[in-house]
């Protein structure tokens, strides 16, 4: 995937900096050819990726230079009939003169124009294709990636209390949260132009709720096929093998957190080389009493629906008291938020899994269609289902368990104290772990909280490459109140009582 960089500095040393800052990223993502870059007197834009797309992702007319990431299909619902190797400039003019048209193309897409001194960046309707910003006392850098973002800036990477709360709580980072402190997500249908020789920086965005629940009676849904083939002549470009899972869990978080950057995983997958697909499930938080709640006052509905949410997102047991209010207080937000669009019924749980689920919780990477504006407003158009069809439970089989790994002993030592979960809560699910009386969601949890513990090690690994006087001093030792790590071959007290429990209950199980 491409590495942009974008910046504005307001100091006369930018160009000396941005140098600085394009060897840092280039030191880390080691391998990854420069497709262009430029400095101005204050602001910059720099590209590293693969040139063997029929897009260009970056291209040069003049003084005006464009980059991309991803491919935009439905450009020429923009441009006209342009060839694609012709159409990043022309795309870039009218987007600049009609920012709105930049809606028209499918996520994942993000551009950034460059002229002279004056810089725009775009992000698509679903905001999928990922924009991070950091705050500098003297300026801003953006990148599609947090780490490129840091390293830019020479910011030392750092753990975010309110992303990794929100993390710990539900599994991902919700708002404009990520993993890396002073770094936020630019949201979707964004617009952002610094402008170097006025010394003004403005950003305009048009709300999901405008954009998805705009009033179009019968808007016919664009035919993108042909956009699409003409990108991809020969179809979807195979993805690269992906790195095979490592026997260690915590070499192969470490190795999640370098593709990913700490905003997804799956610690018993491969490591993907690039993102997937994104397939919309409207109705995915439906609850089953739908037609209930739905009968009830909107401010009685807003409450179940709330409620409804965070049992479903939030795990019983694990996460602290203040992980699982920051959740709660981030779904009534983006409820009451879609309250205000216009929605009073079931579809403000989609409008969520829009907003949140998909847009913050996924690795996009080939084109959603599913996400397009139009194609949103359909879904929004239609009805909600009169009855809620539930699928009978299934008996699941045994969950792989943490404390199966061969490193268990090193991972139980990152597990006695894990920002967002409550020490004993940890303590007891990996007691359980231990003796094999684990349930899929403890085992969940215990994979949550490893991601966290993991994350600082990645840290320690990016500031590796900043200079020596500004990384951040070593890390404090790791509290020793907890239970302390067992050597293998014994269990502790809890864990026997585990295995005391979980072996009775196998006794007076009834038999077929």
């Amino acid at each position: 995937m491409e590495t942009l960089v974008a910046y504005a500095f307001h100091r006369p040393d930018s160009a000396v900096r941005a140098a600085e800052g394009a060897a840092r990223v280039e030191a880390y993502y080691a391998g990854i050819p420069k497709l262009g870059g430029h400095d101005g007197s204050t602001h910059g834009l720099h590209l590293w990726g693969s040139a063997d797309t029929l897009w260009p992702a970056w291209q040069q007319t003049g003084n005006v230079r464009v980059a991309s990431v991803h491919t935009p299909v439905g450009y020429e619902r923009v441009v006209g009939d342009i060839a694609p190797a012709d159409a990043p400039g022309p795309l870039a003019e009218a987007v600049r003169r009609t920012p709105e048209a930049f809606l028209e193309l499918a996520p994942p897409f993000t551009m950034a124009v460059l002229d002279d001194d004056r810089l725009e960046l775009f992000t698509d309707s679903a905001g999928v294709g990922r924009l991070f910003q950091v705050r500098l006392p003297d300026g801003w850098v953006w990148s599609n990636r947090p780490v490129a973002a840091l390293l830019f800036a020479g910011v030392p990477a750092a753990a975010s209390p309110r992303g990794w709360a929100f993390a710990a709580a539900c599994g991902w980072f919700m708002g404009d949260s990520t993993p890396y402190e002073g770094v936020l997500a630019v949201p979707g249908a964004t617009h952002v132009v610094a402008d170097g020789k006025l010394r003004r920086q403005t950003t305009t965005r048009i709300e999901p709720s405008t954009l998805w629940l705009t009033d179009t009676l019968d808007e016919p849904l664009p035919d993108l096929t042909d956009s699409v083939r003409r990108l991809s002549p020969a179809g979807p470009t195979p993805p690269e093998p992906a790195t095979p899972p490592l026997p260690d869990l915590i070499d192969h978080a470490l190795a999640w957190h370098r593709q990913s950057e700490g905003l997804a995983h799956d610690l018993y997958a491969p490591v993907p080389t690039e993102g997937r697909e994104v397939t919309v499930a409207y109705g995915t938080y439906y609850p089953a009493d739908l037609l209930t709640v739905e009968a009830l006052p909107l401010h009685a509905k807003l409450e179940v629906f709330g409620r409804h949410l965070e049992t479903a997102l939030v795990p019983a047991t694990g996460p602290s008291e203040a992980a699982r209010a920051a959740v709660a207080i981030q779904i009534e937000q983006v409820l009451r938020d879609a309250v205000r669009g216009g929605i009073e019924d079931a579809k403000m749980l989609d409008y969520f899994y829009l907003v949140e689920r998909i847009r913050r919780g996924s690795m996009a990477g080939a084109v959603s269609l599913q996400l397009l504006p139009h194609y949103v407003r359909a879904a929004f158009a239609n009805a909600v289902p009169a009855e809620q069809h539930t699928q009978p439970l299934k008996r699941l089989p045994r969950p792989r368990r943490v404390a199966d790994a061969p490193d268990r002993d090193r991972i139980e030592s990152l597990l006695l104290a894990v920002e967002g979960f409550d020490e004993r809560a940890l303590s007891t699910l990996w007691a359980a772990s231990v003796a094999g009386a684990s349930s899929s969601a403890a085992e969940a949890t215990l994979r949550q909280a490893l991601w966290r513990a993991t994350f600082d090690l990645h840290l320690t690994e990016v500031n590796n490459h900043l200079p020596e006087q500004i990384r951040p001093l070593a890390p404090p030792p790791r509290p020793t109140n907890g239970p302390q790590p067992t050597p293998r071959p014994h269990r502790n007290r809890l864990t026997k009582a585990f295995a005391r429990r979980h072996t009775a209950a196998k006794r007076t199980a009834p038999t077929d």
